[in-house]
């Protein structure tokens, strides 16, 4: 069954797993009200795998991969894009929530996933067969508490469905995260070992539980090292050889076919699991105009109020593999100076001034629609211009995640002295993804960027260069695709959330040509003109744009915003209060 199926049935799956509500929130205690009991369902192999569709629905669509929702933080809860208007958690100014709905303190779908462990037995079928679905259940069980675990830090588990009447396990204590996180990855290493190696499109295989495995070892493994938390070798350790058995697998590989300047935009312009971009997918969410299943994908990209930020547009190299922000001049530059002679994927992640026209975005002025002026336009499908029309496929997990993966952990062992790291390593990961665009190899003895030093103190040690040189690559490679507020957080970076957010820069107002082909396309100007100049779009200083320094310098989003970042409050998000009074037993994260 291939995705888009899946999301066709999602509707009804949640309608027939519907449940009792009780004196306790919508969580744990309600069971299933509709042709679905443990006395009529779960006979055969059909009713596990049909019931195990209805876990798909945890899987991110896209535009939530780029733009992220209340559980899965995209790029606009960091510091890659700017927005208005502002978000309330990169300013510091989330507020204390009511609700379980507003907290994210949610577990109907957990219900789901439990009750059918609860009931899966039943079914008259082989127990390979069974330990499958099993696998898939509890692949989505580690996948939900590990999103929980990033948000609220210690949690209630629940390996089983609970009772309206089991008062003690409705009204517990958080347990520990050490608790949670074992058990994640004991879910995990159930998955890999007994989950199908194959099977259709869009559906879980033992490489997608080895590669969530991989990323929550990551993340788990650092977070736990920077937060100063025992236990942080042994999940850095899995990170690693879960990584490294996808790479050995040789089912994966990155998408290329030899074009540095297309091939990394291409990657993200496909529709069908058999596309040759197929290759680097390990899970997609896949679309269909015949089911009428369409993403939003081209509406949020298209959208006023989200652009890259300046930070990160001088994230990327030059094209000799030098840092951008050693070139004289690199902070008062145009944008049309910006785009020469860098990594092949800023043009490619970011609409440079030179495109004249890519569906319908104009280069030349993407002030209009950025509120930055550097317009994030990955994943976008000039082809698809009503909105609400893109059937481009979602990228959950690729290969080139893995490879950075593998690199990361590698390097942070080697650097604790209880692992290796070896050019080697770095020609079987980083590299492969800058061979696909053409740049210089990362090289052991790379010279320490002082900027990176800097935007990440906590770094040091021998390998220090590398894993500030890793840590780029990361943010370059994965731009736009919803991971930088996790890698902020796991590397105890949030301070970098309450910097000033800059845009591109103007030396002054005044008309420009921003493209350089000698005709204008932007005014910068105190009050709109009597008599325009044709096909120049004016901006008033002070009402439609301003700028750091008044008359020139580099744009700013939201001008009058003092944004704050407190540690360690600000590296968990609070329980809703109505659920702290409901349970005596829970208590609030710091700071909250």
């Amino acid at each position: 069954m291939k995705k888009f199926h899946i999301i066709a049935i999602i509707g009804m799956m949640l309608s027939i797993l519907s449940l009792y509500s009780c004196k306790k929130d919508s969580f744990l205690t309600r069971y299933p009200v509709s042709d679905i009991t443990e006395q009529n369902f779960f006979n055969n192999a059909s009713d596990l795998d049909t019931y195990s569709n209805g876990f798909y629905s945890y899987v991110p669509t896209l535009p939530s991969q780029l733009l992220g929702d209340s559980y899965r933080a995209g790029d606009v809860q960091s510091d890659n894009t700017e927005n208005f208007p502002f978000n309330k958690v990169v300013a510091g100014q989330l507020v204390l929530p009511s609700t379980a709905s507003q907290a994210g303190w949610t577990w109907t779908y957990l219900k789901t996933v439990n009750y059918f462990l609860q009931n899966y037995q039943k079914a008259n079928a082989p127990q390979t067969v069974k330990n499958h679905y099993v696998g898939v259940a509890r692949f989505f069980r580690a996948w939900f508490y590990f999103d929980k675990a990033k948000r609220f830090g210690a949690l209630p588990w629940y390996g089983r469905a609970i009772a309206p009447n089991d008062i003690a396990d409705l009204y517990k204590a958080r347990d520990s995260r050490q608790l949670v996180m074992d058990s994640v990855m004991a879910d995990l290493r159930f998955a890999v070992n007994n989950v199908n190696p194959t099977g259709p499109s869009g559906t879980i295989t033992k490489w997608v539980a080895l590669s969530l495995m991989a990323r929550v070892g990551l993340h788990e493994g650092t977070f736990r090292k920077y937060q100063g938390i025992d236990g942080s070798q042994s999940f850095l350790k899995t990170a690693d050889s879960a990584a490294l058995a996808v790479m050995q697998s040789g089912n994966f590989k990155l998408y290329t076919t030899g074009k540095p300047g297309q091939d990394y935009q291409n990657l993200f312009l496909f529709y069908n699991p058999g596309d040759p971009q197929g290759a680097e997918v390990i899970l997609g969410t896949y679309y269909s105009s015949t089911l009428h299943v369409y993403s939003a994908t081209d509406a949020a990209i298209r959208s006023d109020g989200m652009g890259m930020t300046k930070d990160c547009m001088n994230t990327y190299l030059t094209s000799n593999g030098t840092p951008f922000t050693q070139v004289p001049g690199y902070d008062t530059m145009m944008v049309k100076g910006e785009f020469k002679n860098r990594d092949p994927r800023l043009p490619q992640t970011v609409l440079p001034p030179t495109t004249l026209a890519y569906g319908d975005m104009f280069g030349p002025n993407t002030l209009g629609k950025s509120k930055t002026g550097y317009y994030l336009f990955k994943y976008f499908d000039p082809t698809a211009l009503a909105y609400n029309s893109n059937t481009n496929a979602g990228i959950d997990f690729r290969y080139g995640e893995i490879l950075l993966i593998y690199a990361e952990a590698k390097a942070e062992l080697a650097n604790a002295g209880t692992g290796t790291l070896s050019q080697a390593d770095l020609d079987m990961s980083i590299n492969l993804l800058r061979d696909r665009v053409g740049m210089p190899h990362l090289l052991m003895n790379v010279p320490v960027d002082p900027v990176l030093a800097i935007a990440y103190p906590n770094v040091s040690g021998a390998l220090q260069n590398v894993l500030l040189e890793i840590r780029r690559e990361r943010r370059v490679e994965l731009a736009g695709e919803g991971f930088r507020y996790d890698d902020l957080m796991r590397w105890k970076n949030g301070a970098l959330l309450a910097k000033t957010f800059y845009g591109m820069y103007f030396p002054s107002t005044g008309i420009f040509d921003m493209n350089g082909d000698g005709v204008p396309d932007v005014g910068l100007v105190s009050s709109k003109p009597a008599n325009p100049i044709p096909n120049v779009a004016y901006f008033v200083i002070g009402t439609d744009v301003f700028l750091s320094k008044g008359n020139y310098g580099n744009v700013v989003v939201n001008p009058t915003l003092v944004k704050t970042f407190a540690d360690p409050k600000n590296y968990y998000f609070p329980l809703p209060t109505q659920e702290l009074q409901l349970n005596s037993k829970l208590t609030q994260n710091p700071g909250w």
